[in-house]
């Protein structure tokens, strides 16, 4: 019970020596190929101006980097610890100018309407609060034509071993398509890979369409 509490505060939000130490490099290892599938589906170009929310451990960032190689990438995390680790890094590998991370919620992103060409999030949405408002937010800062790329685990794969986690909501990707829908965007993939081994892959691509902006 201890150990399960534990686990279930430290994913949600990644705090002390635990977090720095422990858990931050494992989310590095455990998403990496979720987070390579994720980017790959994003398609990042060059000079694009890039969005990460919940970032985790940061490998996600300095993957974007690689990609948009004159363009900026900018990380939300809702862990300050993280955003301190992640700001360490950023700065061991002189990417100072091209990364910027600070602490936030999607509920309310701290960038104006129509700022970014892309948005990552991976293994992030099931903390999300009102998770078709947060979709929405996301939509806001968003450019007209811009995409988001949403990779998570199915409930099918995480419901055993989140059985009674409070606050973190599982999906699978028809409803989270669905969701995705609800919020304006245009669903462009909705992909389920590796479904019967320990740990899926679902990725989500979004667009926001170009006409209506003001239903964001």
């Amino acid at each position: 019970m201890v150990l399960d509490g534990l686990l279930r505060s430290q994913f949600g939000k990644p705090s002390g020596l635990i977090g720095s130490l422990f858990l931050g490099p494992l989310m590095n290892v455990a998403n990496m190929r979720l987070i390579d599938a994720a980017i790959d589906a994003l398609g990042p170009r060059t000079r694009d101006v890039l969005l990460d929310i919940g970032f985790g451990g940061g490998f996600s960032l300095f993957r974007l980097a690689e990609k948009a190689t004159r363009g900026k990438v900018f990380g939300v995390d809702y862990s300050p610890d993280v955003v301190v680790d992640a700001s360490e890094r950023i700065r061991l590998k002189r990417l100072d100018s091209r990364i910027r991370v600070e602490c936030a919620n999607v509920a309310k992103l701290p960038f104006p309407a129509g700022m970014f060409d892309r948005i990552l999030t991976v293994n992030s949405i099931y903390y999300w609060p009102h998770i078709v408002a947060s979709l929405r937010e996301t939509a806001r800062v968003l450019k007209p034509g811009g995409r988001i790329s949403v990779g998570f685990r199915s409930r099918a794969c995480l419901a055993p071993y989140t059985e009674g986690w409070e606050k973190f909501a599982l999906y699978e990707p028809a409803e989270f398509a669905r969701m995705m829908r609800r919020a304006g965007f245009k669903v462009l993939r909705a992909e389920q890979r590796d479904e019967w081994p320990l740990l899926d892959q679902v990725l989500i691509v979004g667009e926001r369409p170009a006409e209506r902006p003001e239903a964001f």
